[in-house]
């Protein structure tokens, strides 16, 4: 309930972690290539949405009969 003194506590027991450089440097390789890692998905992702979307577009715009379209339908 108390965000603020959570984020404060969580900070102060990072900081008091016992990390050395070498340490330091192994979890900031870690969390980029992470980063790089979610990039890539979200890239994907963006391009599967992007081609459904224009799968769905096409499929509307070239669909013979629409509903509520005044044309008549061929017997």
């Amino acid at each position: 309930p108390d965000e603020k003194g959570f984020k404060a506590n969580y900070r102060t027991v990072l900081d008091g972690l016992p990390i050395d450089q070498a340490m330091a440097d192994r979890i900031v390789e870690e969390a980029n290539g992470a980063f790089h890692l979610n990039m890539v998905m979200f890239q994907e992702l963006e391009g599967n949405l992007i081609a459904a979307i224009g799968k769905v577009l096409f499929g509307f715009l070239t669909r013979r009969q629409r509903s509520g379209s005044t044309e008549a339908v061929p017997a």
